[in-house]
Formats: C-alpha cells, structure tokens, sequence
C-alpha cells in the first residue's frame, strides 16, 4: 500500500516536472504578444536595434505625384493654390503675395491645371525595383525608406482606406510590395515614411481636394483649426494599415504628428508598432521629427533631424537628411549636391553617433535621374575603400575638428558649413582602431591632429595606415598632437581616412 502511494507520488510528481518544463519551453518559443505594457514607462526599455546602429546610411525615396512637374517638391500641392496669401503648418500668414511656385506652376501648365491632373502623367512605367535596390546597395546604404503616403494624401501602396492610391491610379501597381521585395533580395533593411498626419490642412482652401475632404469631415475647415478626432481616427487606420500590410523594419513620421492633437496617440502608436515587431521577430525602428512642438518622448524612438546637424556628439542615436538635389522655386533650376560635400556631410554625421540619410527624387516615369546615380555610385566607392571607418563604428571622445555652426533641430535654416578649413577633420573608432577622416586638403602637406598629443600616455601610436593604400604614412607625434605627412598618392579622389592603432586599449 505504502509503495502503490509511493510510486503514484513519484509519477505525479515526474508529470508535474515535464508539464512545468514544456509550458517554460512554449513561453519561451515565442514572444509574448505584449512585450511593452501601456505606459511610457515601458517604452522607455525600448533599445535602438544594433542593426540600426551599425548601417550608418540609408536612402529615403521622395517619391509620389509630386514627381510629375518639373519641380519636384512634396509641397507642390500646397504652394500652387497660393495665389495671394501664404500661411505655415500652424495656420499663421506668413506672406502677402502667391508663393513664388504658384507663379511657375501658372506659366508652365497654366492656371486651369488642378494637381489631380497630374496623377495621370504618374506612370512609373520605367520603374524597376531590382535595379533600384541594386543601386541602392552599391551605394552602400544599408536601409532603404520609402514614401508610404506624403502630405498630399495619395498612398503608394494598396490601401485599404482611400481609393487615391497607386493600385487604383497612375501607376496602378503597388510600388511599396515591389520596392519592399527587391530591398529584400539584396538584404537591405526597410523603412516606411507616412507624412499623412499633415494632410489635414495641407491643401489650400482654394483646392478641389481641401473641398472633398471637408464634407468628409477629414479636412480643416479653416486654416488654423485643430485636427479633428475623426481625421485622427482615420489618420491611424491607414498607419495600421501601412504596419499590418507591410511589416517594416522602420516607421519614419513627419513633423505634424508632433501637435497636440495626436499626442494621445504617440504611446498608442509605439506599443502597436514595438509590438508587432516581437511578434514578426524584428527589431523594429520608430522615427519621428520635431518642428513646432515636442517629438515622442526621448528614449522611445530615434530622432530624426531634417535638413540639418548636431553641433556636438549626440549622447542617443539620431538620423540626419541629406538631400542630393535642391529645386529653385522660381525658375525650377535643378542644383545638385556634389558628391564631395555629401561625403563630408556623411563623416560628419556619422562622427556625432548619427545615421545619414540620403534623399533621392526620382523622375515620374520610375527612373532614378544619373546625376542622382552618379553620387550614389561615388560615394559607394568611396564607401567601399573605407568600410571599417563606418560600418559598426562608434564616435570617440571628441568627434574633431573643423568649422560647423548649426543649430540643433528640424527645418533650421541657419546652418553654415567649411569643411575646407586647413587640418579639418573627423574621428570614429571601430575594433580597437580610431579613425581619422582628412576633411581638407593640407596646403604644406601635414595634417595636424591635435587631439592626439604624446604626452598622454593612453595615446601612444603603435601603427597608422591609409585605408585602401599600401604606401607607408610617415608621422610623427609631439606633446602638441600628431602630424600626418600627406603623401601625393591617394586611394580615393574623396576624404582619406587614417586608421591608427595604439599600443593600449582605445578609450
């Protein structure tokens, strides 16, 4: 009797073991599908992926109905219909006469031309995807992102919340699906961009479309009215849907989501989104922007910086844009950025623990314009000399050297760069390497360092090398820093980069 009890206790207590250890094993196969609770609080945990950290360069394709007219501009739409009076996101006039490209857009496609007429001229029937992820890699961008719907409201993808879209119009294909499934092929990680939140008051009163969206209650009625929860409520199903359909590895959000209106829904949406990332297995980036008001709270995403820098090293990882053409709003004159200075744009970044991210503006036809490919070619053959001063690198004690006045921020106007001056330079650190990029050329042929003095014991020089160079580099290094002699030779036409081992553990 005393053994059946025995042995029935045994098994109960073997069947216990094996059935605490299987629901263990079944927790741990797959992520709770709630991994952030609803509070800031959680979010706060959230780390910025490593994959993020090391990619250092993506492409962000500005591209939409807006590629049609001869100036390509997102705001195309808005500007056009300001034929006597000029107001900011806020509603505020900031001007008393038509918009410089309301004028253009009257003299070339004249006055009667509503921006609706363009979507039938937006064919993209050039585009090909693999040959755009193609050049996307060799450029050595490691992440794409991709307009999903801009300002103006017309999605590029198969939305299941508007009509205006590219399945349904212009192009008539999905040109997210494709560009995602190309990206994937050449394993370059994808973003999404939804600038939606904007189209609120985007139109000008005088537009067709401002008129539509009003009797649907999803357009302000008045230039400074606050954004209406019906449009919000829209404005967040067309997120989810850009989410469900397309589980990106990134979501980019515009400046307008920023205001009070949405705030409510910034925590909503990074527990969504972080959410469904642990269910897909990714790990997910969420971006935002500030222009008037406060973006997500710090901690909770990475900051993107439009158009412009950080002065200093930036303690969380950022994003800074590098447009690669400007368009004349009067004349449509074309100015492209040199490849030069998006390389040293780039260093820069980089220096300050940000990610650069470089914009295209394709043509409507879905062809990318060879200036914009020439850069992109250059710059990743520049790229592919200096691979171990940039991909996985980190920024040092000091980022280094060289004029740079910018304000901190989105949209600032007030930025003003000279890499050229004499003994400019940048430093990163990889692998127990710091890295010296040379952002001008020495007029006596000496690069001067000053950072790396010798009477600093931690700074002791083992071995300097120029990255794609065989050639040995003469130095030498004084209490007054470190002097590179600047040989003739030159791996690359653009910034050399200095590679320099010590004899102790890089700090």
């Amino acid at each position: 009797m005393r053994y059946n009890l025995m042995k029935a206790l045994a098994v109960s207590f073997l069947f216990f073991v094996i059935y605490s250890f299987s629901m263990i094993s079944t927790h741990s196969e797959k992520p709770q599908h709630y991994a952030y609770d609803t509070n800031w609080e959680s979010v706060q945990t959230y780390q910025v992926p490593q994959w993020f950290k090391d990619a250092k360069l993506g492409i962000f394709v500005e591209w939409g109905i807006y590629n049609v007219p001869r100036i390509k501009t997102s705001y195309y739409a808005r500007w056009m219909d300001f034929d006597s009076v000029q107001y900011n996101a806020n509603g505020k006039v900031v001007n008393t006469k038509p918009h410089p490209l309301h004028n253009f857009h009257k003299s070339h496609y004249g006055a009667s031309t509503k921006y609706e007429d363009f979507v039938s001229s937006y064919t993209t029937q050039s585009f090909n995807a693999d040959e755009w992820a193609s050049l996307f890699k060799k450029s050595g961008a490691k992440y794409i992102i991709s307009v999903a719907e801009h300002h103006d409201g017309f999605a590029m993808y198969n939305s299941n919340h508007t009509s205006f879209n590219s399945v349904q119009l212009g192009p008539k294909r999905d040109l997210t699906k494709e560009l995602i499934q190309a990206s994937k092929k050449q394993n370059l990680k994808i973003g999404l961009s939804s600038h939606f939140a904007y189209n609120w008051n985007f139109y000008s009163p005088n537009s067709s479309f401002q008129d539509e969206n009003r009797q649907l209650g999803l357009a302000s009625q008045y230039p400074s009215q606050p954004v209406s929860q019906n449009f919000i409520d829209h404005w967040w199903d067309r997120t989810k849907d850009i989410i469900d359909q397309y589980q990106p590895d990134l979501m980019w959000f515009d400046f307008y989501m920023n205001k009070n209106e949405f705030k409510p829904y910034h925590e909503k949406l990074a527990l969504y989104y972080y959410n469904k990332g642990i269910d897909w297995e990714k790990e997910v980036v969420l971006q935002s922007q500030d222009k008037y008001s406060h973006a997500l709270p710090k901690g909770t995403n990475v900051m993107n910086i439009n158009y412009s820098k950080n002065r200093e090293i930036n303690e969380e990882q950022w994003q800074g844009n590098i447009p690669l053409v400007k368009y004349n709003l009067e004349t449509g004159e074309e100015k492209h950025k040199k490849t030069k200075r998006v390389i040293e744009d780039f260093i820069d970044i980089i220096s300050k623990n940000g990610n650069a991210l470089l914009h295209v503006f394709p043509n409507a036809d879905g062809t990318i314009p060879d200036k914009q490919k020439q850069v992109l070619e250059e710059i990743g053959e520049w790229i592919n000399i200096n691979q171990s001063a940039i991909f996985g690198a980190s920024p040092w004690t000091t980022h280094g050297k060289g004029a740079i006045n910018t304000f901190k921020g989105s949209f600032s106007k007030q930025l003003k760069v000279n890499y050229s001056t004499r003994d400019s330079y940048r430093f990163t650190k990889n692998n127990n390497r710091l890295y010296v990029f040379m952002m001008s050329n020495s007029e006596d042929g000496v690069l001067e360092v000053s950072d790396i003095e010798s009477n600093n014991q931690q700074n002791k020089i083992r071995h300097i090398n120029l990255l794609g160079s065989d050639e040995k580099v003469e130095w030498k290094q004084s209490d007054r820093g470190l002097s590179i002699f600047i040989s003739k030779h030159q791996p690359n036409k653009y910034a050399r980069v200095f590679e320099i081992e010590f004899e102790n553990q890089i700090l």
